[in-house]
């Protein structure tokens, strides 16, 4: 499986797993954001999604959506056929439990990592002869789409603040999950990486806030992060990273008749930017505006400098 069709699928299962009601395929394409606006591909690539998590042991449930005249049929995941039932394991007795089955591939066809997932937790620490894990605590995952499904309040440590968010969407992107929701101290959207939480708490509170209809995806563009005055950018980049360019700058691309394509960014942040366009070397080049042609000139031209003085 891709990077691209990994990280849909697991948006399409974070959605279904976020909604208490069935979800359309067409709000399920919105929602995601990540298939093609052609009907007939966007059907075949959803068949294709469908399939994949129904391979990975998800029963998905097809029904009415509730309030549609005509019916229109809808999707949903039952939580309780799809989590396992809370054994109320200590934390030792999900070590012990993570240490007999760490070296077991396959557990009734759930792998180790998504039945201890199920179970709650997963011990990093111990080593297990089929697979090595990042250091990355998926519980994390598993408490926040809790947290969702029930409108619980998290409360957890990230960059060493004390956050106390209303979570609204779990997302996967860039090969991480992210979290986006309500920070109750700022009274502003916030996003965090999951694997950056730490003593992560839900609030024994159930249905202690609402999730908008269309809460905001998870921006992955430093360079619209920023305070200056946002410039739009048109840049030239050749055939061969043109693929890369959409991933790693997730903007439209004009293909033009030689085969390079033409994209136009907005840009606030020019030192994030200039850093992200150096990655496509020579195979990518500023035409418009002038100035910040110049200015990425002088931006390349100072690590030349640097690499000659070097050498």
């Amino acid at each position: 499986m891709t990077s691209k069709k990994l990280e849909r699928t697991l948006n399409l299962l974070a959605e279904l797993l976020n909604s208490d009601i069935p979800k359309s395929a067409s709000e399920l394409k919105s929602r995601v954001g990540m298939y093609p606006d052609d009907l007939a591909a966007f059907r075949r690539t959803f068949d294709r999604d469908k399939n994949a998590l129904r391979d990975m042991g998800v029963q998905l449930e097809l029904t009415t959506v509730p309030g549609t005249n005509p019916p229109v049929e809808g999707y949903f995941i039952n939580k309780s056929t799809y989590y396992l039932d809370d054994l109320n394991l200590t934390e030792e007795e999900l070590t012990a439990l993570n240490f007999a089955i760490a070296s077991i591939k396959v557990l009734d066809g759930i792998s180790e990592i998504e039945a201890m997932r199920k179970l709650g937790g997963y011990e990093g620490s111990v080593t297990s002869n089929v697979l090595k894990l990042e250091d990355y605590d998926v519980s994390n995952v598993a408490e926040l789409f809790e947290s969702i499904s029930h409108r619980r309040k998290a409360s957890f440590n990230y960059g060493g603040k004390s956050r106390n968010i209303e979570p609204w969407r779990l997302e996967f992107a860039n090969g991480r999950w992210y979290l986006t929701g309500n920070s109750v101290q700022e009274e502003a959207v916030k996003t965090f990486r999951v694997d950056k939480v730490s003593e992560l708490v839900l609030d024994e509170v159930f249905g202690s806030y609402e999730i908008p209809d269309h809460p905001p995806r998870v921006n992955l563009k430093p360079w619209s992060y920023g305070s200056q005055q946002a410039v739009e950018t048109t840049i030239r980049i050749d055939s061969e990273l043109l693929e890369w360019a959409r991933t790693s700058l997730e903007t439209p691309i004009q293909i033009e008749d030689n085969g390079s394509g033409v994209a136009t960014i907005s840009v606030s942040n020019k030192e994030a930017f200039f850093h992200r366009l150096t990655l496509l070397l020579d195979h990518a080049e500023i035409i418009s505006p002038q100035e910040m042609r110049s200015q990425y000139l002088e931006y390349i031209g100072r690590y030349i400098e640097e690499s000659n003085g070097e050498t």
